[in-house]
């Protein structure tokens, strides 16, 4: 049984009039969901959709949301998440790409949708379903299970095909980092069409119930943790702005297990406020979309001792990391991540050369540079694209980002460059800071007693908040044409 869908019937007996969603006052218990689910996709086959066929999903977080993914995967094919944040420019470029057969999307995202060659609104789909049988599950390993666009914070977003063997290698490690019983409650607010929807299977296969919120309403967010919810996955920034909004105290939380954040980095200060305001629950995972979710993972009693902290975590056991020295493959030491089994079994959307070069013997190449050690610790210093050579010195942007947002003052920042006459590369730094500075001499001191002068911004940059693409990622290349809307000579000039 190698399609993750298989989780959905797992125990059903003992938990089919257990509540399963909860979205408003909407109320969906397991069984109910089974055969919303099964309907659904006996409707999807007798359109003529099965295996390999790519369903685009365009919608706002919401019960019928999750009954429609988990129909587009019970009827075998290749679901295709489109966040209504991208826009119509961004959502119908990828839609071309992906070649979809079909368009699933809510009635608020109708806007969001760009150029879609078959559309089939979820409200009217999902209320008109008439009784079917599904197909059989479709069982095969290598099969195309999700077809996912990267976040583009390096460049152009890539398709990234995940295979079944892909999901049910995320599904296995996360049931076991999370232990997940009949008990828990998973708050879905952060959108489904991307980490969060990991969750949807493991939780429902132990017996638990999702929570499902459309926005991110922080009074919301803060109501349902304080009542009913055990495990949330947040990014970072929502953390930061709960923590703003009111004043609370793990006491506040009695179900509360993980609030877990992944996606982007959490400063020092700012995860030992988190765990003061929640309490010992912040836990982190690592993964990206060529290795979904859970390539290490920091569990919330690992989080809890600071020397720790500035790692992502320690290795799941099924999922084989290595890291590609300067002589070769390594079990420990320093170079750029390497991810083996099943969760790597991904490749890029009609592009066989990016694939093939994003191998190394068997090994996928994360393009991330981290620290593992002999206890299976990852600690990430770099992406190897963002290399900067300033003064003859080699720079990576995000020991230089760990070290300004190491200062209490600092919520985020992100470091580049820029051609310099004198340093080949100019290293710069946009920084959020929570409290105005009225010299950044003393930011500077404070980052150069950390890692040194090479690795000291020439300038920084101080700003309310850094600015993010439409799935909420601050991106090198747009902060620094933001701040600089006319370069007199291309970076690449320089390399």
């Amino acid at each position: 049984m190698s399609h993750p869908i298989h989780a959905l019937y797992a125990n059903l007996s003992a938990r089919a009039d257990r509540p399963a969603l909860s979205d408003g006052d909407t109320v969906v218990t397991h069984g109910e969901l089974i055969a919303l689910v099964e309907r659904a996709a006996a409707d999807l086959a007798a359109r003529g959709l099965g295996p390999r066929d790519r369903i685009g999903l365009c919608a706002a977080n919401s019960w019928r949301h999750v009954v429609a993914y988990l129909a587009i995967l019970r009827a075998g094919a290749v679901w295709t998440p489109l966040n209504p944040r991208n826009g119509p420019s961004l959502n119908g470029e990828f839609q071309r790409r992906a070649g979809l057969s079909l368009t699933l999307h809510d009635a608020a995202s109708v806007g969001s949708l760009g150029s879609t060659a078959r559309p089939l609104p979820l409200e009217a789909w999902l209320d008109g379903l008439a009784d079917g049988v599904p197909p059989p599950i479709h069982d095969d390993p290598a099969a195309p299970f999700a077809l996912k666009f990267t976040g583009g914070s390096t460049g152009v977003p890539k398709g990234v095909v995940q295979s079944q063997a892909s999901g049910a290698a995320a599904l296995a490690s996360l049931s076991a980092f999370y232990d997940f019983t009949a008990d828990d409650v998973n708050l879905a607010v952060a959108p489904l069409t991307h980490g969060s929807s990991h969750y949807i299977l493991p939780v429902l296969a132990a017996g638990g119930a999702h929570v499902l919120l459309p926005t991110p309403d922080r009074a919301a967010i803060l109501s349902e943790l304080k009542s009913r919810v055990s495990v949330t996955f947040l990014p970072p920034t929502l953390i930061a702005l709960l923590m703003a909004e009111a004043d609370f105290a793990p006491a506040d939380f009695p179900r509360l297990r993980h609030v877990t954040y992944s996606a982007a980095p959490m400063s020092p200060a700012r995860i030992e406020q988190a765990i003061a305001r929640f309490g010992p629950v912040l836990s982190t995972l690592y993964g990206q979309t060529e290795a979904p979710m859970t390539v290490t993972g920091l569990s919330p009693a690992e989080m809890t001792d600071p020397a720790l902290r500035a790692s992502v975590g320690r290795l799941f056991p099924g999922t084989p990391v290595a890291v590609l020295t300067a002589s070769g493959v390594a079990g420990h030491g320093e170079g750029e991540v390497l991810v083996g089994g099943d969760l790597a079994r991904t490749e890029y959307l009609d592009a066989p050369e990016l694939t093939a070069a994003s191998r190394h013997e068997g090994w996928l190449k994360t393009g991330d540079l981290g620290r593992l050690d002999k206890d299976g610790l990852l600690t990430l210093i770099g992406r190897s694209k963002d290399l900067i050579i300033t003064g003859g010195y080699n720079v990576y942007p995000a020991e230089v980002e760990a070290a300004l947002t190491a200062h209490p003052a600092v919520r985020e920042a992100c470091a580049f460059a820029l051609p310099d006459e004198v340093w080949g590369e100019r290293l710069e730094a946009a920084v959020a800071v929570d409290a105005p500075f009225a010299d950044d001499a003393a930011l500077k001191a404070f980052v150069r007693d950390a890692i040194g002068p090479v690795r000291t911004p020439k300038r920084l940059h101080l700003m309310p908040a850094l600015p993010r693409n439409p799935v909420g990622k601050v991106v090198r290349g747009d902060v620094r044409d933001l701040l600089y809307p006319v370069d007199p000579q291309p970076l690449e000039a320089l390399r």
